[in-house]
């Protein structure tokens, strides 16, 4: 490896929380998922605390909420968002494009 220059490690704990969505944000992360529900592993672990033994369960309530609250992911719904935006973000890491 160069001098100065570290492998990519996955960051334990990113700060993917933001709190309010747009409704493009929201049908952006809605689509990227419905895209690839039938290449959902079973099981993903989010980081050192969180790990999900359905997957495809939690993404399918996780995009209900999101598609029910569309136009208004304001602060009392962005964790939902930033838990799927987290869960993508893992998905990638692991090499899901």
């Amino acid at each position: 490896m160069e001098e100065g220059k570290e492998a990519h490690r996955p960051e334990k704990n990113p700060h993917v929380y933001q709190p309010a969505y747009t409704t493009q944000e929201t049908d952006e992360i809605v689509r990227w998922f419905e895209e690839r529900m039938d290449r959902l592993p079973q099981s993903l672990q989010l980081n050192e605390a969180t790990s999900t033994t359905d997957l495809p369960r939690t993404v399918k309530s996780l995009l209900k909420v999101a598609k029910g609250h569309r136009d208004n992911i304001s602060v009392t719904f962005s964790g939902y968002l930033a838990h799927l935006a987290l869960i993508r973000l893992r998905l990638e890491e692991s090499g899901m494009a």
